[in-house]
């Protein structure tokens, strides 16, 4: 077999053309989209699934987690009208700022509302496979759906993909886990239904059962950093509930083998319910996520890039877009019950006071060597103690909005994105509802 193959060169129809870009409709990729809109650029999101939502809608995942910092909610601007409106839609009475469940149809919703609402074009099923980028400038990207390869142009571009797949595309330098390529492992989350629910508990059901076991020796897997199974709905709920240790996501082979061991676990941990817990014996397991909970994956290095002492002295920054509070997080990597049992330690250790939060600088969002670009999301310039912060749902749509208000705010004020007026960008993003020191 040859080990490469040159494939021939063709010209691609321009199907699409706007002032910003969003590439992925995660979290982030929402935020930025609705940001930039309601600035007056004339946005495009590009999304590769059917739907917004990422991880909280394909990727089921069971709860938007650490709004604010106990006195304070620093997701006070397009992330709080999100779940506001996503808690009203599940007919909840209120939010839970620091843990609120969500149902992922209900994401879907009120994600398809505000984008429609703010005037950005999505296109779904489509794949951004490559970019024209000369001196760091991108022009356009090559998208694949299935009408077939076709062309986007536009004047600036926000990777939300997660993986920072178009920055590594625009040849960003990037870091991968830690010394030895280690990463977090990822989930694949299920829901359930046909549960008979036994009180009004709504997080972390199962886990005094799986404790319960683990002392016995009754485990049904090596899973020690166990984190349960969540209401949200009258006989359903969704579980996040264990890892896939020793994938490494950015090699096709492994991260697809564990697709297939997620299932395989899906089931383990669902008879586990079946057999242990109350009220989950004619429970059954509906669904498991059409997307990879990945932790982890690449990290731009950008014009600043957070690291941990950043978080451990509650540094704020001239430059900064938004603050933030979550603990740093660091999952496991590897099947080692050391390493899975003390994750949870180590939180609860290094978690913020009441009141405590840290800054999030505009210059992690721009990535080195790249004139029209921005990152937003879990792969900002970070290491991965920060990374492992900033990677939650509120994180991501924090320095979503800050991307997308700075893409729009550039283009009105003809300038570029290193130029900006931050003070002009704080302005913005504080009538948005930023919270900025």
């Amino acid at each position: 077999m040859p080990e490469k193959f040159v494939f021939p060169a063709r010209e691609l129809e321009v199907k699409a053309a706007a002032d910003v870009i969003v590439v992925g409709g995660g979290s982030a990729g929402i935020a930025a989209a609705i940001a930039s809109a309601r600035n007056g650029a004339d946005t495009l999101l590009i999304e590769q699934g059917g739907c917004c939502g990422g991880m909280a809608s394909r990727g089921l995942l069971t709860s938007i987690i650490c709004m604010g910092d106990g006195e304070n909610i620093l997701a006070n601007g397009i992330c709080r009208e999100f779940v506001e409106r996503i808690v009203k839609d599940m007919k909840l009475p209120e939010v839970r700022w620091h843990w609120q469940n969500i149902h992922p149809e209900s994401v879907k919703k009120i994600a398809d509302q505000m984008l429609a609402e703010a005037g950005v074009r999505v296109i779904y099923e489509t794949v951004v496979t490559d970019c024209i980028a000369e001196n760091g400038e991108i022009t356009a990207l090559k998208c694949f759906a299935p009408c077939g390869n076709f062309a986007v142009s536009g004047k600036v571009f926000i990777d939300c993909t997660g993986d920072a797949n178009l920055a590594a595309m625009a040849n960003v330098p990037f870091e991968y886990g830690n010394e030895s390529g280690e990463v977090m492992a990822p989930t694949l989350c299920v829901m359930y239904d046909n549960v008979n629910y036994q009180d009004e508990k709504t997080g972390g059901i199962g886990r005094t059962e799986w404790n319960e076991a683990e002392k016995n020796n009754k485990l049904p897997v090596n899973e020690h950093h166990f984190v349960g199974f969540f209401r949200n709905g009258k006989t359903c709920g969704s579980g996040n509930l264990g890892h896939i240790y020793e994938t490494d996501v950015l090699d096709i082979f492994s991260r697809s083998e564990a697709w297939s061991k997620g299932r395989e676990l899906a089931v383990k941990y669902h008879n586990f319910y079946r057999e242990n817990v109350n009220g989950f014996e004619q429970s059954s397991l509906t669904l498991s996520a059409d997307m990879l909970g990945v932790r982890e994956s690449r990290r731009i290095v950008g014009e600043y890039q957070m690291v941990a002492d950043d978080y451990f002295a509650r540094r704020h920054f001239e430059d900064e877009i938004g603050s933030f509070a979550y603990p740093i997080d660091i999952h496991a990597g590897v099947s080692d019950s050391k390493k899975q049992a003390a994750v949870e330690k180590y939180i609860t250790q290094v978690a913020y006071q009441k009141g405590e939060n840290y800054g999030i600088p505009y210059r992690a969002l721009l990535p080195k060597n790249t004139v029209n670009l921005l990152v937003a999301g879990r792969c900002i310039s970070a290491d991965r103690a920060m990374q492992s912060s900033i990677r939650v749902v509120p994180g991501c749509m924090i320095s979503g909005e800050g991307a997308g208000t700075a893409a729009a705010l550039t283009l009105k004020k003809s300038c570029t994105l290193r130029t900006l007026d931050i003070k002009e960008l704080q302005i913005q993003l504080k009538k948005q509802g930023a919270f900025i020191r």
